[in-house]
């Protein structure tokens, strides 16, 4: 460390564990990673992004602050930043994880926490050496945290947001030289971001060889013995000590991320506890069994449920109406107005998204919202698909186009271009708000509940207010609705919310194209009344 400058540097050979142990202290005692072993490659690891898959109450949420600390620490006018699922998590994690290492370890406080230039706030900590640890929180999109930069991100509680927004958030970094992502969560169902993200990664899992029989074993339900760990094979006792990371996968293969599960029954804290232990026995006997999986084993549970079915949508279909290149009186006769949706794509470097175009005739006597055109694009920039998709809106003599503001904002000032002036094109951007929608006349743009709108889709989808073109032509599109799943987040917080998920590699494009333009025909009805909030 360089003395005498206000500005300090760590320069050292050792590892990061080591510097995070040497600096650290947490509850007046120096920080150790003794007792938890599994964390020192995740601390060390030279991968661009890191994954921790976890159950409850193993320790991922300090060993976040604490990695994040040394990282701001060791090189000066370092941009980090930290972002959960909610602001209360957020808040949390800044006053009972971050600050404590900030304020109560020596070293820290007095070589980085001294100065009129220091910051220290719930949602933004600069240090000495003006590295900087910002937090925020986004779940429906990433509208929050844009504007800021960062060398290094830290996303937890990756189970409850969209990964659309996370890739959105992940821009953030788009400056930077070398950027760093750690991703962080405990498993529910297995379309969320986290278990995509699994797929994807080095997927290493903590091994245990028998002292017994010499069998090597990976973590399971089966290893529960009555006072520890136990082998599968012959029931003899294992010491978690003893293990070491190893991936499920090819090493031959380049992983995205550099993923690892940790259970609670693999860390000592729990098995060498006996206390812990009868108590993570009495969870086995009295949770159920998703909840077991999901909070002990760090495990997905199940898809999730959704109530649209393929008859559902299939019962929406018109036979008699052929998707057709531009209006005829087959397919909008007596229309008073024409309506599109989009959404435009762009799904990261790992996700499949693509933009998709939907036409819909309104005839908001009946009411009634019909499907009559639809297009889905390849992947790609958004851009490359704008010239394509104004000419077809011209020519379907388009009234009102509602399009995503989000990760399609760029495409929208450029549609806006081409398209003649008494065409209404107006932003939608998805949020988790209390309120149904609200128009932002600010920024000239409807703001809308996600979970209420495609809730409200599917309300109208099943009494017959919506229908599509035949199914044979409309079975693509279908795809991306099946793909969607409701479930429950924010369990762990006590503010439970249901929302709609996708898997990243399911698509869910045509989806959002429909639920802008439906939303457009419903503005043009004055059919507002939407289903509140919960």
């Amino acid at each position: 460390m360089k003395s005498g400058s206000c500005i300090q540097e760590i320069r050292t050979e050792k590892s990061v564990a080591e510097i995070a142990q040497s600096l650290l202290f947490l509850q007046g005692h120096p920080y150790s990673l003794k007792q938890y072993p599994m964390f020192v490659d995740i601390f060390n690891s030279g991968h661009k992004r890191v994954l921790m898959r976890s159950g409850r109450q193993v320790s991922k949420t300090v060993t976040l602050a604490a990695k994040m600390v040394t990282s701001a620490l060791c090189m000066p006018y370092t941009p980090v930043l930290y972002c959960n699922a909610s602001s209360a998590q957020t808040s949390s994690f800044s006053t009972s994880k971050l600050a404590p290492f900030l304020l109560q370890s020596p070293v820290v406080f007095r070589n980085f926490m001294q100065g009129p230039k220091i910051i220290d706030n719930v949602f933004n900590k600069r240090l000495s050496n003006f590295s900087e640890i910002r937090l925020s929180y986004f779940s429906e999109n990433a509208d929050r945290v844009r504007g800021n930069s960062a060398d290094s991100m830290y996303l937890d509680e990756i189970q409850d947001m969209l990964y659309d927004a996370m890739i959105d958030a992940e821009e953030c970094m788009s400056a930077a030289q070398d950027p760093r992502v750690v991703y962080a969560g405990t498993s529910k169902t297995t379309n969320t971001p986290l278990e995509y993200l699994w797929q994807l990664s080095t997927r290493k899992e903590w091994i245990i060889r028998c002292e017994g029989c010499g069998k090597w074993n990976r973590p399971s339900q089966e290893n529960i013995g009555l006072r520890g760990l136990i082998c599968k094979k012959c029931g003899h006792e294992l010491d978690t000590f003893s293990g070491h990371w190893h991936s499920q996968v090819d090493n031959n293969k380049v992983s995205y991320v550099d993923g690892y599960w940790i259970p609670q029954i693999i860390m000592p804290i729990h098995c060498c506890s006996a206390e812990k232990w009868a108590r993570l026995l009495e969870k086995l006997e009295n949770y159920p069994k998703i909840k077991f999986d999901n909070e002990v084993m760090g495990m997905p549970s199940g898809e999730g449920d959704s109530p649209i079915t393929e008859a559902t949508i299939r019962a929406a279909c018109r036979e008699n109406i052929l998707m057709q290149e531009c209006i005829t009186e087959e397919n909008a006769g007596e229309a008073r107005y024409i309506v599109a949706g989009i959404d435009w794509g762009g799904g990261g470097q790992a996700g499949v998204s693509r933009t998709v175009l939907s036409i819909f005739a309104v005839y908001p006597e009946l009411p009634l919202y019909r499907l009559i055109y639809g297009k889905i694009y390849d992947n790609g920039e958004p851009a490359r698909h704008v010239e394509d998709i104004a000419a077809r809106l011209i020519r379907f003599g388009t009234y009102m186009v509602c399009g995503d503001h989000g990760g399609g904002n760029f495409a929208l000032s450029q549609l806006r271009g081409l398209l003649p002036g008494h065409m209404r094109l107006i932003p939608i951007m998805y949020s988790d708000a209390s309120s149904p929608y609200r128009w932002d006349d600010r920024a000239y743009r409807y703001i809308v509940n996600r979970t209420v709108l495609i809730d409200d889709f599917f309300t109208d989808l099943k009494k017959g207010v919506i229908e599509c073109f035949r199914w044979s032509e409309f079975q693509h599109m279908a795809k991306d609705i099946l793909a969607v799943r409701q479930i429950v987040i924010g369990e762990d917080r006590g503010l439970t919310r249901r929302v709609w998920r996708h898997a990243p590699q399911e698509p869910d494009d045509s989806l959002h194209s429909m639920v802008f333009g439906w939303f457009g025909a419903r503005v043009m009805s004055n059919r507002m009344d939407f289903t509140p909030a919960l």
